[in-house]
């Protein structure tokens, strides 16, 4: 659905850019003026080489700006594959730490069972 989409935008746009093309046929003198360069240029291709410069200096634009968002997500996948691997590292300790221990008692037999006044304690801090 969006390969189609995208086909009837670019449709779109072609048919404009060919609709500015016939219709601003006409000559238009280019000059830059402390210079001594001056073209006899179609205006439409004026007009599109002013869309293109755009086009160029905005993505340039958007890109820099998009700078501190892809070195931050450098560091995130960085902390992200150094936080996966400490984690595998203790998943692997407490497997051994389990077979170690499987004949012996299990973790709930170890803990003395928590009376109403130590829960109450515990849940307001004090």
């Amino acid at each position: 659905m969006l390969k189609l989409l995208s086909w009837i935008l670019f449709l779109v746009i072609a048919l404009a850019i060919a609709a500015l093309s016939i219709a601003n046929r006409g000559s238009v003198t280019f000059s830059l003026d402390p210079l001594p360069f001056a073209f006899d240029l179609p205006l439409y291709v004026l007009l599109l080489a002013a869309g293109f410069i755009g086009l160029v200096i905005g993505s340039i634009v958007t890109w820099l700006r998009g700078h501190t968002a892809r070195h931050e997500n450098r560091v995130h996948k960085r902390e992200v594959e150094a936080l996966k691997g400490k984690n595998m590292a203790l998943t692997r300790e407490l497997e051994e730490a389990r077979a170690r221990n499987s004949s012996g008692p299990t973790p709930d037999a170890l803990a003395p069972p928590i009376t109403g006044k130590q829960q109450i304690e515990h849940q307001t801090g004090q």
